[in-house]
């Protein structure tokens, strides 16, 4: 099982809670702001823009 997005940034970043949420909150934001522009490409390499992560971390980002 893979960490959360949050969990790979605080580690990965050596970032707290409270900043790997920021991030994660702007990533967001510019993802559903892609996805209505109808920009799927950018939208599905977003992990990696934001993060230089693969999009495995997608469902992180997705709402529900």
């Amino acid at each position: 099982m893979r960490k959360s997005l949050k969990e790979t940034l605080m580690e990965i970043d050596h970032i707290s809670e409270v900043e790997a949420d920021h991030l994660i909150r702007k990533a967001k934001d510019e993802f559903q702001d892609l996805l209505t522009e109808g920009n799927t490409g950018d939208a599905y390499d977003i992990c990696e823009i934001h993060f230089g992560l693969e999009p495995d971390y997608l469902e992180d980002l997705i709402e529900i």
